[in-house]
């Protein structure tokens, strides 16, 4: 009898135990995380994933060969018709579904792919080792996160180095504003390391301007552009540098540096093998 990975975003991963109890039959589902599909691939686990959300494919991953794969739906609009004509294994979710759990798990066990906030790193590291059980790969796992460990102990070694400061800020619909306690904002300051510009809570939604930016005085700005990551307008950034940005200066009277970051990585993905590398190397380099 299979037991239910059942859990909502809520809960703390290392107080949960998420197995089958017979994986042999069962080691291939649907997976809506792309973090989960990126640590798939670099488990070399393809094979395992039956069905994903095709319109949302990162760039990143891009060369993942998805001929034999079904559309799972939406991110946030799973196609459960399928799920129930296909009888996956298993079912890996992203926090966007974290509120269906219950009804998901009417198809088969759910694993959860949240990260939580407080303990971000070991809860990535159950998750990605959870999944692996998943698919028979627990070894290959416990190699690729020993890998990884030394090169992101590497990577905020080298950002501890940096006297700059940056701020995490996002665009949406035309939109732009501040993000640096968010989940973006956490990875790039609380995990990596980056010296945050802003060093006060911010009450409400900050919107970008130059007074603002004049204000907390970053060296970086980190842009995570939502709009260009769901397929609509993304953000006119020569224009956004040449109205705003340059308009503001850093403490050293230097221009800020602007780093547009991979929108389908850091808005759609995070979490997993691959995008947590690509993550750290990308804001390493920002910082140069």
């Amino acid at each position: 009898m299979k037991t239910l990975l059942k859990r909502s975003m809520l809960v703390l991963p290392l107080m949960m135990s998420l197995s089958l109890a017979n994986p042999a039959e069962s080691a291939s589902g649907v997976v809506m995380d792309f973090g989960a599909v990126d640590t798939l691939v670099a488990l070399d686990k393809t094979d395992a994933i039956v069905a994903l959300p095709m319109k949302n494919l990162p760039k990143y991953l891009g060369n993942v060969d998805t001929a034999k794969m079904k559309d799972g739906g939406g991110m946030k609009d799973p196609n459960v018709e399928l799920y129930a004509e296909i009888k996956p294994g298993f079912i890996v979710i992203s926090p966007r579904l974290g509120g269906r759990v219950d009804e998901l798990s009417q198809y088969a066990p759910v694993l959860n792919f949240a990260a939580n906030a407080d303990d971000y790193y070991a809860s990535v590291t159950q998750n990605i080792l959870e999944l692996a059980k998943l698919v028979d790969a627990e070894d290959a796992a416990n190699s690729s996160l020993k890998e990884l460990n030394s090169k992101l102990d590497a990577v905020k070694k080298e950002i501890a180095t940096s006297d700059k400061r940056a701020l995490t800020m996002m665009h949406n619909a035309g939109n732009v504003f501040a993000a640096p306690a968010g989940g973006h904002g956490k990875y790039i300051h609380n995990f990596l390391g980056v010296k945050n510009a802003v060093t006060e809570p911010i009450e409400g939604r900050q919107a970008v301007d130059a007074a603002y930016l004049n204000e907390v005085q970053p060296d970086v700005l980190f842009i995570v552009d939502r709009s260009s990551a769901i397929g609509q307008e993304p953000l006119d950034v020569t224009a956004f540098t040449k109205d705003i940005v340059a308009n503001a200066k850093t403490k050293d009277g230097k221009e800020i540096k602007v780093v547009y970051l991979d929108p389908t990585l850091w808005y759609l993905s995070g979490n997993g093998l691959m995008s947590m590398e690509i993550q750290a190397n990308e804001v390493l380099e920002g910082l140069k």
